[in-house]
């Protein structure tokens, strides 16, 4: 009987082991979207709903942002774990002193976009002139379209500028007080469509901007104290992205049930046009997540050029593929 249960004893002991090792690993993360909800970010709630994160020990939560600079303050101050911030908005806030660095390059495509009522038949950039635009005076779109305009050697003079509130910009084109606005390819189109509008999106990569777009950041204090942490993260993030594209009902689904009021069909064609921008010619063909040297050079170039960014950093300063390899 002393033996048996000795050996009961020593099973025991095994077991609480086990749950505490399981307990331990369980870290209670939190994800600071750069919007509210949009396609490009089912893939994490459907990671969360498979339980891709608890498989790499993460308990995560995954909360609605307010744009990219705000939460790139919000990493910044440690308020969240990791967030999603645009590769113009990390080298931005980071040459303004937040410690911010991209650990996964997830988009390495930009979604900025002309986004035009079909009728207005905008196809190509010669398209663009003599057309009008509504835009948002200051905001990087308005400050990056000279670079369109260069690319493809356009005279500014022939195009007309209407500067609205961002909120106001659709409505313009709407109206026809516009015939484009400056947006995104994952977004205005298909609001416009949902008011019976055609649309058709014209992206800047497109008219030969090309820049690097939505990446996975963290704090450096994070980075230098919790590299397996990150690691994990990425990992389950890759697996999120890379499984939700094989059941993208799945991942609306998963995306709705956190949020019922969100419209499904939309949902899908966002995520849709978001997930064919994970890629940039450099990238193509390595694992998700990994980031290329040229094409953050390229992205700090042109803000450079016409953001009036101030840095003699490489883009190699803002992001690290550590965690993705």
């Amino acid at each position: 009987m002393a033996r048996f249960g000795k050996l009961g004893l020593i099973a025991g002991l095994a077991a609480m082991l086990v749950s505490a090792a399981t307990a331990r690993a369980d870290d209670a993360v939190s994800l600071r979207l750069n919007w509210q909800i949009l396609g490009f970010h089912a893939p994490f709630y459907y990671g969360v709903k498979k339980g891709f994160y608890k498989e790499e020990g993460i308990d995560l939560t995954v909360n609605e942002g307010r744009g990219g600079a705000a939460t790139a303050q919000a990493i910044g101050a440690s308020s969240d774990t990791f967030g999603v911030v645009d590769a113009g908005t990390v080298i931005v806030s980071v040459t303004r002193g937040i410690p911010i660095r991209t650990v996964m390059s997830v988009m390495n495509s930009g979604i900025f976009a002309v986004v035009a009522r079909k009728d207005a038949n905008i196809v190509r950039a010669a398209d663009l002139e003599g057309k009008t635009i509504a835009v948002t005076a200051g905001d990087a779109l308005t400050q990056l379209f000279p670079a369109v305009i260069s690319a493809n050697k356009l005279d500014e003079k022939k195009i007309r500028f209407v500067n609205v509130d961002a909120a106001s910009k659709v409505v313009a084109v709407l109206e026809k007080r516009a015939d484009a606005t400056l947006g995104s390819v994952d977004a205005q189109s298909f609001v416009m469509e949902a008011r019976g509008v055609a649309a058709s999106v014209l992206s800047y990569d497109d008219l030969g901007v090309k820049l690097v777009g939505l990446t996975v950041v963290a704090n450096e204090k994070t980075i230098a104290a919790s590299p397996d942490l990150i690691r994990r993260f990425v990992r389950a993030t890759r697996k999120a992205f890379v499984e939700a594209q094989k059941d993208p009902d799945g991942a609306i689904a998963a995306t709705v049930a956190s949020k019922p009021e969100l419209d499904g069909k939309v949902l899908r064609q966002q995520m849709d046009v978001s997930l064919a921008k994970l890629t940039s010619a450099a990238t193509a063909g390595l694992p998700l997540g990994i980031g290329a040297a040229s094409d953050w050079d390229n992205t700090v170039t042109l803000l450079k050029t016409y953001q009036s960014l101030a840095t003699d950093k490489p883009g190699s300063a803002f992001f690290t593929n550590d965690f993705a390899k």
